[in-house]
């Protein structure tokens, strides 16, 4: 079994993620590297699918407003007698 490390915050020792005490200098861990912050996957995700969102909105067609459709004026193709 492989557990994901990461870096005490006032020795720079390597500990597993979730410690609350680095086992090396046995001081609390506090900050960004505590169970339950945003990981950079998570954020990169969130990131993408906005972009994503963003550019199908940005290259979709505008739907014609009711105002700007003129009428045609009668066809004066018929002799009128």
């Amino acid at each position: 079994m492989k557990f994901e490390m990461t870096k005490c915050n006032q020795c720079g020792s390597e500990m597993p993620m979730g410690v609350d005490v680095c086992p090396s200098c046995g001081k609390l861990q506090v900050g960004i590297n505590r169970v339950g912050s945003y990981q950079p996957r998570t954020m990169l995700a969130v990131g993408l699918a906005a972009a994503v969102l963003l550019i199908f909105n940005w290259f979709k067609t505008p739907a014609p407003h009711p105002s700007s459709q003129l009428t045609s004026p009668p066809s004066a193709s018929l002799p009128s007698r």
